[in-house]
């Protein structure tokens, strides 16, 4: 008798692989990358779908706010964040009140000493909120609401991952002193896989260091969430670079895979004193005034002093972003960030890969391929939705797995030669070939 995983396909055998199929919807992510970066129509239909979860799960509302030259920008309503300098300053503090903005409670351990974060008891839209910050920029302040850092499709397709044929099972296992990277995104599957791909990642599905991602809770109709196991692929790509490496994922997305500065920046610290090496962050965006976000400044200035404190290098790696321009896209652009820009499958620049001077370095972000989880796509999101079965691989397309493939690669060379991560990363970067605005193009995984 022959069993079934509830995908239609016989559970002892496998169907056959459609490697047509996959090299289709492969260009497909392509081209709904480059169409996304041009079409404000579907910009907005994301950035929709993206408030819509992020009030169900958060219970939270997003705004959208238009810059002065038109740049679209999400961000929580009615939040404003300023440095403790800015509130300390009886000027500025005399001015925020009198706007209605009131101190909020801040529990974010690492960044909550640096920055205050405000909100307006009245509704008040974001864009008016806008016209307080800009006034209080123009007096020298630093202030920002508090800006929105996706994974997803402000800055990806919304097609999402295909179908993929699965990686021989992993022959190694992580090692109790191996170099540890962290994966900030939108958490790890609950389920363990069977194949021994992930198996190691530690799963909290409740308190503040839970990291569970719930794929399948918004709106709850049986399919996919929008982004969901984004952060069980990215942990994939690391591990597939440095199977030896520890690995950990903290969830920072949240529905519709985003999450607030402030969610990101504490969970980079939590990352940082929990011992991590390298942190992945393939999430970003660009921000009103081009400047870099105040929650996740704070958060590189406390691992500057964990640095020091214990003697060790910790490197932040980031996606650089796939708007297809040069608009600096934060956490990436920090000077002591790695940003990572994307490839095409033949090493060529991708051309809806956000790039500049900014980029330290790019590899392949066409088409690769790592471990995903059991699910079906929704209709809302793809024209041709896969079904994902269990211990499934797929190929996606982004920036999102071009960084993962860095980050994997500088915990490796760590093992390898017993170098702390700078260093190692330092060794990397001197094997590439350097293409303007992309930085160094390192080869790393194959793409298709």
């Amino acid at each position: 008798m022959s069993t079934s995983d509830g995908t239609g396909t016989d559970a002892r055998r496998p169907a056959p692989h459609d490697a047509g199929r996959e090299r289709a919807k492969v260009r497909q992510q392509v081209t709904e990358l480059v169409r996304t970066a041009r079409e404000p129509a579907l910009r907005r239909q994301a950035q929709r779908s993206i408030t819509a979860r992020y009030r169900a799960r958060c219970d939270r509302t997003l705004e959208l706010v238009t810059g002065r030259d038109g740049h679209d920008v999400l961000v929580a309503a009615r939040e404003v964040i300023v440095t403790r300098q800015t509130w300390e300053d009886t000027g500025a503090r005399a001015y925020l009140e009198i706007r209605g903005l009131r101190r909020e409670e801040l529990d974010a351990p690492g960044v909550d000493d640096r920055i205050v974060l405000l909100r307006t008891a009245d509704e008040v839209s974001a864009s008016e909120l806008d016209d307080t910050v800009a006034e209080l920029r123009l007096r020298g302040f630093p202030v920002s609401q508090n800006q929105v850092l996706p994974c997803g499709p402000i800055m990806k397709n919304l097609g999402g991952p295909a179908l993929a044929e699965a990686l021989p099972r992993p022959r190694h296992r992580p090692g109790a002193d191996a170099p540890h990277v962290a994966v900030v995104d939108t958490g790890i599957d609950a389920r363990v896989r069977r194949d021994g791909w992930l198996v190691d990642v530690p799963r909290h599905a409740d308190g503040r260091d839970a990291n569970v991602d719930p794929l399948d809770i918004d709106p709850g109709d049986g399919y996919l969430d929008l982004c969901a196991g984004h952060g069980t692929f990215v942990a994939g790509v690391v591990a597939q670079v440095a199977p030896t490496a520890r690995l950990t994922v903290h969830r920072a997305l949240l529905g519709g895979g985003v999450g607030t500065e402030i969610d990101v920046a504490t969970a980079i610290v939590r990352a940082a004193e929990e011992g991590a090496d390298v942190i992945n962050l393939s999430l970003g965006a660009s921000t009103l005034y081009d400047q870099p976000s105040l929650a996740v400044e704070a958060a590189l200035d406390r691992l500057a002093e964990i640095e020091a404190a214990e003697g060790r290098e910790i490197l932040v790696v980031a996606a650089a972003g796939n708007a297809g321009d040069t608009r600096p896209v934060w956490p990436a652009a920090f000077a002591q960030v790695v940003a990572v820009a994307a490839l095409t499958a033949e090493h060529r620049p991708a051309p809806w890969s956000s790039h500049g001077f900014w980029v330290d370095c790019s590899t392949v972000g066409e088409g690769v391929r790592a471990p995903f989880v059991q699910g079906v796509e929704s209709y809302e999101f793809t024209a041709e939705p896969d079904r994902f079965p269990a211990d499934s691989f797929a190929r996606w397309s982004g920036t999102s797995f071009a960084a993962p493939q860095v980050a994997g690669k500088v915990a490796a060379l760590m093992a390898e030669h017993r170098i702390g991560a700078r260093a190692a990363y330092a060794r990397l970067r001197a094997t590439g070939t350097a293409v303007p605005d992309y930085g160094r193009a390192l080869r790393i995984l194959p793409g298709m």
